[in-house]
């Protein structure tokens, strides 16, 4: 049904833009993709239009072998999604996108290496269509690569570590003040106790000399007595 009303949609489309001569829609995609064989995969298909969204907006993915073949319609949307009823895509292909928040994205399941190839998603709002077609190079391998992820890794982990770090630095820098606290405070203790035993031999030596001046002041005057009488 939507592989033979889509040419003249199209074309319906753009006179009405170029009749108008209003601003395009603007449509985003992610560029090169790598996917394992084997899985499914979203591909993100985002746009920007100056024209209200509504019924009459309608979405095209299509793909473009790498390898000799023809290109074929992956999908179609206008009010509700019309996923390929042949192809290589066949039951492979869901809608994962949301017009009203203009997101045009599909999901496409059991990736194969035949799907190697270009991914178009193509944008049309009355009276807007899109300058630019969205492409997403995408290639079916065995193992992706991290690279990118590898990266972001490595930068999540230096940052933790520094943080780490400077916890550490912080811990061990009050550690030090506390234990140096602690050792000032025992300075002064061990400085305190030799001038309390001090002041106790000061006082106790003065007792000693009283009781002393006492014993000579009480054998001067029997000596006195002694001698009066």
């Amino acid at each position: 049904m939507c592989s033979h009303n889509l040419p003249w949609r199209l074309f319906v489309a753009a006179t009405l833009a170029g009749l108008s001569n209003v601003a395009g829609v603007h449509v985003y995609t992610v560029g090169n993709v790598e996917v394992r064989n084997g899985t499914e995969y979203r591909l993100k298909c985002t746009f920007q239009t100056t024209a209200p969204v509504g019924k009459q907006t309608m979405v095209t993915w299509s793909f473009r072998p790498d390898k000799h073949g023809t290109e074929e319609v992956v999908l179609y949307y206008q009010e509700q999604p019309y996923p390929a009823a042949g192809g290589r895509f066949k039951d492979r292909v869901v809608w994962s996108g949301n017009i009203w928040s203009k997101d045009a994205s599909i999901t496409i399941t059991n990736f194969r290496f035949t799907d190697n190839g270009t991914f178009l998603c193509t944008v049309l709002n009355p009276p807007d269509v899109d300058l630019v077609v969205g492409e997403i190079k995408l290639a079916v391998v065995h193992k992706v690569t991290y690279s990118e992820m590898l990266i972001l890794g490595i930068v999540i982990g230096g940052a933790t570590g520094l943080v780490v770090m400077i916890i550490i630095i912080m811990v061990t820098v009050q550690l030090c003040r506390k234990r140096r606290e602690a050792l000032d405070a025992g300075e002064m203790e061990e400085e305190e106790e030799p001038r309390k035993e001090e002041q106790e031999y000061d006082s106790k030596d003065g007792m000693e000399m009283e009781k002393l001046n006492g014993e000579v002041l009480s054998l001067t005057e029997e000596v006195e007595s002694a001698r009066v009488s």
